[in-house]
């Protein structure tokens, strides 16, 4: 499969992208006691920010038959506000492109690639606007007939209580979408990131959620403008 075609950048212009912001970053993680925590408060029955912002780890109590004991406590993280993930797309030249971001996920010490926007907006209303990240305020912004897929899904597995994500992708015209925007973005074809998604520690589970998303989208007979299932524009 020719990855290349029509793509803005080269595969080697990706992987050289991702190689030198991985070498950039260098994380050290040191333990430190929960007492010595600053700007979280421990309850009895939970951790929470000073704030009320960003989220609380919970302490639950489980009883439920069919595992291995019938009873156990855990810590759950429960997110406040909803998460949104989002993919700016837009065709150059006939061919669709994807605006892919880059994250540093909590416990890893290397870049992955991402949604163009990965956050929860509730987490930014007490900061100035500049400290919003890139285009999410294009993405919550967006007029109805250039949204094709907008969900919300909850996050499975047993470590996150009631957490909802919004999975938006939204086209916007090239001219606007292929600014000078922040270094920590790039252009890539659908076949660049399944090459990618080929191999592990490229692309995070959010970006992986949303390629799903943009995968279930149909195509129209006439152009082969991606839709949501069932129609829109």
């Amino acid at each position: 499969i020719d990855t290349e075609w029509g793509a803005l950048h080269t595969d080697g212009e990706i992987l050289s992208w991702i190689t030198d912001l991985r070498s950039r970053r260098e994380i050290e993680a040191t333990p430190i006691p929960l007492r010595e925590v600053r700007g979280w408060r421990r309850r009895p029955d939970r951790i929470t920010h000073d704030t009320g912002a960003f989220f609380d780890v919970r302490a639950v109590a489980v009883d439920g038959g069919g595992r291995e004991i019938d009873s156990w406590t855990q810590p759950m993280i429960a997110p406040h506000g909803l998460g949104v993930v989002a993919f700016l797309v837009a065709r150059f030249s006939g061919v669709l492109h994807i605006l892919v971001g880059v994250q540093t996920e909590p416990g890893l010490d290397f870049v992955e690639l991402a949604p163009t926007v990965q956050c929860t907006p509730d987490n930014y209303e007490h900061l100035p606007a500049e400290a919003r990240p890139p285009f999410l305020d294009d993405v919550l912004a967006a007029p109805a007939d250039r949204i094709r897929f907008d969900t919300e899904l909850s996050e499975e597995g047993g470590r996150f209580f009631h957490a909802r994500t919004r999975h938006v992708i939204v086209e916007v015209e090239p001219v606007v979408a292929n600014g000078a925007g922040p270094a920590r973005h790039r252009w890539m074809t659908m076949a660049q990131i399944v090459g990618l998604l080929r191999h592990s520690h490229y692309m995070n589970v959010q970006g992986r959620s949303l390629v799903a998303c943009l995968h279930s989208l149909v195509a129209r007979p006439d152009d082969d403008r991606p839709v949501a299932p069932g129609g829109g524009a």
